[in-house]
């Protein structure tokens, strides 16, 4: 009689957990109910990350199998500390000390000790002098966390046993290097999608790339840290086709009156976050309001009218939309928000006479970008954020950006990005020119200026690429910009 009652027991215990282990390897979830729902199923994960519909699973690219790989050997390498502190820019790029150097799980790891890459990496010029830092006491030093929020920081198929705790982790000693190089503040992104471009249709608040519950545990760590937070917004093409140019009237209300729905939903939890500031508007899908202003304003109006009654912060307004259609017609809500955030055009070669990659020719190339932004808007007399997105690929002041999260292929190259030249003194160069016109803008009372926002910084210590691209991503993570940045950060 023991003996069956014990064997009874024995499976009404091991027979749950065997239902468990297979839903978590199958990823299945349980139906709503009165029970707690298991972390691989809780709101916004399903879609965190919006690669291409016809893009392969990892799995299925033979490239992922390097994730595997636990070290690798790089003939001329240069070895860079992870704490910026203990380098001596420029010298200790100018000169560089170039080995052979064993690289220890080179594509998953969160934090090395140190990080090596291969020496020609460094690019071909030389390594900026840092001139008139710090930045002005009055602009903010922020760090923008690069915009995705996936179950592995790195995007391989790397080994770990509880969805996304690899990404708090890597988001916990994160927060602990941006505050070491000395930012104030740090911006993070939250996204929906597009469903269907023609109706359109959107996907709802708990379809967000970021779960309610890693918003707040995102928002609380930082608070912890006594790092300032600015919660950006994004509506991604998703896997739709989208065109770049509003459809109408009626289009329009409609796309706005749902993406009202995910403001007031990040509103709530901003608020309750204690997040200092968000947009109300969007980044990623921003075809410009052009003879479509009344509307534009009559629906953010609205939706201003409602933030306010729910979240006490900042509510800032991305004005590349409206730059180039009829601001009097947009008057009454570029009065009412309480500051506007800038994305400088840091490809600033394209259709420069003077090619010439240096600080002197950068920095008064982004002086006259700041300056045409200052004609515009400063009779509004509202702060800007400035967000500056600079690659560390070779023809990226010329050329542009190239896709840093996940491999596209071209022709029979399964990863193109993998084959652009990597150049960190290109980035060097005009992260420098970019903090010299930043700070002499201001200073000359052309703009007002009130943050700065260092965008992209990775999540993980890895530079080599992979699936993942961070070798010519923005982020200044463990490349000489961020030495510049340094010594522009402090106070």
């Amino acid at each position: 009689m023991k003996k069956s009652c014990l064997i009874i027991l024995l499976v009404m215990i091991l027979l749950p957990v065997l239902l468990v282990s297979i839903m978590f390897f199958a990823k299945i979830c349980p139906p709503n109910g009165p029970w707690p729902m298991p972390p691989w199923c809780e709101k916004g994960t399903a879609s965190t990350f919006n690669l291409p519909e016809n893009l392969p699973q990892l799995s299925d690219l033979p490239m992922v199998a390097e994730d595997s790989v636990k070290e690798i050997e790089l003939e001329n390498a240069i070895v860079v500390p992870i704490d910026v502190s203990a380098i001596s820019y420029p010298d200790f790029y100018n000169m560089p000390t170039i080995s052979k150097v064993t690289v220890s799980d080179p594509y998953c790891a969160i934090v090395q000790e140190q990080v090596a890459y291969p020496a020609e990496y460094l690019g071909n010029y030389d390594f900026p002098a840092v001139n008139g830092a710090p930045l002005p006491v009055e602009i903010t030093r922020s760090i923008g966390i690069k915009d995705v929020w996936i179950s592995e920081p790195n995007l391989n198929d790397c080994n770990h046993t509880i969805p996304y705790a690899p990404m708090r982790e890597s988001l916990d000693r994160t927060l602990e290097r941006v505050k070491a190089l000395g930012a104030e503040e740090i911006t993070f992104s939250n996204y929906i999608s597009f469903k269907s471009f023609s109706e359109p249709l959107l996907n709802t608040p708990t379809q967000a790339a970021i779960s309610e519950s890693d918003m707040r545990y995102f928002a609380s760590h930082a608070d912890e840290m006594g790092l300032g937070m600015t919660l950006y917004l994004n509506l991604a093409p998703g896997s739709v086709k989208v065109i770049y140019e509003i459809q109408g009237e009626e289009w329009l209300r409609s796309l706005h009156d749902q993406w009202e729905l995910f403001v007031l939903d990040q509103a709530k939890i901003a608020e309750e976050t204690g997040i200092d500031a968000m947009m109300i508007n969007h980044f990623d899908y921003q075809p410009g309001v052009q003879g479509f202003e009344t509307v534009y304003q009559e629906e953010l109006l609205e939706t201003l009218t409602k933030m306010r009654e729910i979240y006490s912060g900042r509510i800032l307004l991305l004005i590349e939309p409206v730059w180039g259609a009829d601001l009097s017609q947009l008057d009454d809500l570029l009065q009412r928000v309480d500051g506007f955030i800038y994305t400088p055009i840091t490809s600033i070669l394209q259709n420069a006479e003077d090619k010439s990659v240096n600080v002197d020719n950068l920095r008064n190339l982004y002086e006259r970008n700041l300056s045409g932004i200052a004609d515009s808007f400063n009779k509004y007399n509202k702060p800007f954020l400035i967000r500056v997105l600079i690659q560390s690929e070779k023809d990226f002041l010329e050329k542009g950006w190239n896709e840093d999260m996940f491999c596209i292929a071209r022709g029979e190259d399964p990863c193109y990005q993998k084959n652009l030249t990597v150049d960190f003194s290109l980035q060097a160069v005009a992260i420098e020119a970019m903090m010299e016109a930043i700070a002499n803008s201001n200073k000359n009372g052309l703009i007002t200026i009130n943050n700065l926002d260092i965008y992209g910084y990775w999540y993980t210590d890895v530079i080599l690429p992979d699936f993942s691209q961070p070798q010519m991503a923005h982020s200044i993570r463990n490349k000489p910009a961020e030495s510049i940045v340094y010594q522009w950060y402090k106070r």
